[in-house]
Formats: structure tokens, C-alpha cells, sequence
């Protein structure tokens, strides 16, 4: 990942690119352009070409002197909530009716909070400015509030203050005690004056103050003996991002905000009204294409589903048709069928079951055989270990006689019984015969 610090100074605007490898950001390059000449931010983002790739993330770091802050007493630790309550707490005690203010908060040394605030007409017209020159930030704060930071371990339990030349941040084991914005001018003796009413007022006494950005390559003769000035040391992860030391020292308060982008929560503006919207608005459209393929997934899954339960509906009622055709020839005479398939599975258990299956066909078989035209109809059959008995009816009785003859190869022994001649002519017999074992 790519990450673009606008740094927007008093007199200058600094671009400091960092690439994201392996958890930390390396320095990959920076540049320093003047306003001067400029009437606005607006007009000077619109006269100077910035090259930037879509992707990358894009911080703004505001000077101190566009911001505001001062220490209250809030019994909340979350931020978020925080920002809901300071409205209400300093309502009436800003210059600026708190309705038109962005809020957010740092948790102080001794328990209190430092309420921050910047006027939103100012976050929106530079946000604006930005949008319009393809910068649009994701967090629009200042890196004062991150130089903790740049304590270097030696001096992590002890007081010390770091400055830019144009901002002063105090710290007592690493907690902040005090922000300020410098006045253009010898920024040395006015860092001196407030280190001096920081003791007068809080007991708090800074004997060290480290210097970066401008304010490390300022000359350092003529400021007060008391108070000892010394460029920042390159030390740690600082030393790390940058392969060079003077570009670290340079570049130090950049860093430092991109570290508390990785690892915590930065002094952000951009909420509430003035959120950013942009990565939601494309985790949005996102999110829509994924809404939109898979309700075309779920509809052709159901149309899949509607044509399975087509053809397997077709199937079933082609089956129960075939099931209802076997049973009319099977039991002709049956006028309302109960359950067709339990009515087949009984006649055939009644029949012998899947052991005598072999010796009915067989038998069957020979049966139909040996009919001819001669013999109308066969009414009654019955197979049972190995003897068979048949009813049928026939034109005459040679062609009784005849029946019984073909029949004969199969049985052992052969029997017609009961053979009577009916008034229309034609005779009924009854066969009864006992199968040979080559048969069975």
C-alpha cells in the first residue's frame, strides 16, 4: 500500500510518499512546494499538477495554527463517544457556535482529555480543494498530536518537548501534557516562554526540547540558556523508514502520523457530516455486483430446481401411468383399484413369492404355448409346488383334447376335469397336471 502525506504548512505544502512493506513504512520520497504567490489552498492545488496513482491512501496534515484545543474533564475513555459530548460540554465557551465545529479528543497525561476542533467550512473547502484535484484524504488531521512517536526509548520516562519550528508538543513519559502553535517569528524564544509558564503553572519543568523538520537546520544561537535544543536523534523505527538521517529528521512529524495511521487511531476530522465516503461508497457498488450475481445464481438455481422437479414429476406420472396400465390387464375386472402397487406385490406373494418367480414364468410360458386360436381364454391359473391347475374356456372339445396333448410334454402327469358344453356352443374345461423337474 501507497500512503501520501499532505503536509499544508503556513508557507509551504510538502507531498511525503511511504510504501507499506512488512508491517511499517518505508520513505519512499518527498517534495516541498511554496504557496507563495497563492491567494488560496484552493488556487494552489489548482496550479500545481500532483502525480498520483488511484489506490493509495492520502492523509492531510493540517498546520496547528487551523486547529483548536484545550483540556477538559470528561469521566469517558471512548473517542467516539467522546466527540458526541464535547459539542455539549463547550457549547458557548468557543468563538464559533459549536454547530459548525468538527471535534475529536487525545487523552492526557493526568486524566484529563484535550477537546480538539477545527472550524468544518475551512475541512470542507480544503476537502473540496482535494477532491477536485483527484486528493481526496481519507483523514484530515495534523501530525502534532502523533510526535510521541519520535521520543526516542532513552528518554521514554522522562519530560521532554519536540518542535517543528511551528508547533510545540510536551511530553511526560510519553503522555501528552501540552499542544501549542508557535507565532511566526523566533520560534526558539517563544518555545522558551511557554516552557516557562508550563512550570509556573503545572510545576512542570523541560530542561530538552528536540527540533525537527525546518526547525532542526534553524541556527540555535540566541535562545535561552536554560532550556537545551538539539536536533532530534534518528533512532529505532524512525532510523528504519528512512535511509537517510537528515531525510528522517526532515521528514519526522510525516512519520510519525503514518505510524499512528498503522498501529492506532489519528486525530481525524473527517466524521459526522464531513465522513469519508468513498471507500464505503465502492465497498457499496462492491457489494452490489456481489448482491446482483448472486440473486442470478439463486434464480438459476431455481430454475434449475423447477425443471428437475419437472421432469421428475413427468417421470412419476409416466410411472404411475404404466403401473396403471399392467394393473387393468393383470386384474381386468377390478373396477376401483385401492393402492395398485400393494395390490400387485400381494398377488405375487400370493403366487409364490421371489422363490417360485422362476417356476411361474416357466410355467406360464408353457402355457401360452400351447394355446391356440382354438382355446378363447385362460380365466384362472395356479401355480403351487410344482402342481398347476388352469380354467379356460374352448370352441369344442378336440381343441380340449388338443390343448391337453401339447401340454402333455411338460407334466407328468395331466388331468382335464369338469369339461362342460355351455348353450352357446362352446366348452369350458378345468387342467390340472403336476410339472416335470427340468420345468420347475
Amino acid at each position: 500500500m501507497e500512503l501520501l502525506i499532505i503536509e499544508a504548512g503556513r508557507r509551504s505544502v510538502g507531498f511525503v510518499r511511504f510504501h507499506k512493506k512488512a508491517g511499517a513504512f518505508f520513505f519512499q520520497g518527498a517534495e516541498l512546494r511554496s504557496i507563495e504567490g497563492h491567494d488560496t489552498f484552493s488556487s494552489f492545488l489548482r496550479e500545481s499538477a500532483v502525480a498520483e496513482t488511484g489506490g493509495n491512501k492520502i492523509i492531510v496534515s493540517l498546520d496547528a495554527k487551523n486547529i483548536f484545543f484545550r483540556e477538559v474533564h470528561l469521566p469517558i475513555t471512548d473517542r467516539r463517544k467522546q466527540r458526541e459530548v464535547l459539542p455539549l460540554e463547550l457549547k458557548g465557551e468557543t468563538a464559533i457556535e459549536v454547530e459548525k465545529l468538527i471535534f475529536d479528543s487525545l487523552p492526557l497525561s493526568d486524566g484529563q482529555v484535550m477537546a480538539i476542533w477545527a472550524v468544518e467550512a475551512d475541512l470542507v473547502e480544503r476537502i473540496d480543494a482535494l477532491c477536485q484535484a483527484g486528493l481526496e484524504p481519507q483523514v484530515v488531521g495534523s501530525s502534532l498530536f502523533h510526535w510521541h512517536h519520535l521520543i526516542p526509548e532513552s528518554d521514554g520516562d522522562s519530560i521532554i518537548a519536540l518542535s517543528d519550528g511551528f508547533s510545540l508538543a510536551v511530553y511526560r513519559e510519553r503522555k501528552p501534557v501540552l499542544f501549542r502553535s508557535l507565532e511566526d517569528g523566533n520560534f526558539l524564544e517563544d518555545i522558551a516562554r511557554t516552557l516557562v509558564l508550563l512550570e509556573a503553572g503545572k510545576g512542570i519543568r523541560v530542561e530538552r526540547v528536540l527540533l525537527h523538520g525546518t526547525a532542526a537546520s534553524s541556527p540555535l544561537a540566541g535562545h535561552s540558556s536554560e532550556v537545551s535544543f538539539a536536533p532530534l536523534p534518528v533512532t529505532g523505527r524512525l532510523a528504519e523508514a528512512f535511509s537517510a538521517g537528515s531525510s528522517a529528521v526532515e521528514h519526522a512529524g510525516a512519520w510519525a502520523l503514518a505510524e499512528d495511521s498503522l498501529r492506532g487511531e489519528p486525530v481525524n476530522f473527517r466524521h459526522g457530516k464531513i465522513a469519508y465516503t468513498a471507500g464505503r461508497d465502492r465497498l457499496k457498488r462492491k457489494l452490489r455486483l456481489t448482491a446482483i450475481l448472486a440473486a442470478v445464481f439463486l434464480i438459476l438455481l431455481l430454475a434449475e430446481t423447477g425443471l428437475r422437479y419437472y421432469f421428475v414429476s413427468s417421470d412419476l406420472s409416466s410411472l404411475d401411468k404404466s403401473i396403471h396400465q399392467i394393473y387393468r390387464e393383470v386384474f381386468p375386472t377390478r373396477t376401483k383399484a385401492v393402492d395398485e402397487v400393494a395390490e400387485l406385490k400381494s398377488e405375487i406373494r400370493n403366487l409364490g413369492g421371489v422363490a417360485a418367480s422362476q417356476e411361474i414364468l416357466l410355467a406360464l410360458d408353457g402355457v401360452a404355448k400351447a394355446k391356440n386360436d382354438e382355446i378363447s381364454a385362460i380365466f384362472e391359473a395356479e401355480v403351487d409346488s410344482g402342481q398347476v391347475r388352469l380354467k379356460g374356456e374352448a370352441r369344442s372339445f378336440d381343441a380340449v383334447n388338443n390343448f391337453k396333448s401339447r401340454l402333455a410334454p411338460m407334466f407328468v402327469t395331466s388331468q382335464m376335469d369338469e369339461v362342460k358344453s355351455r348353450p352357446d356352443g362352446k366348452v369350458t374345461f378345468s387342467f390340472r397336471g403336476e410339472l416335470k423337474e427340468g420345468t420347475k
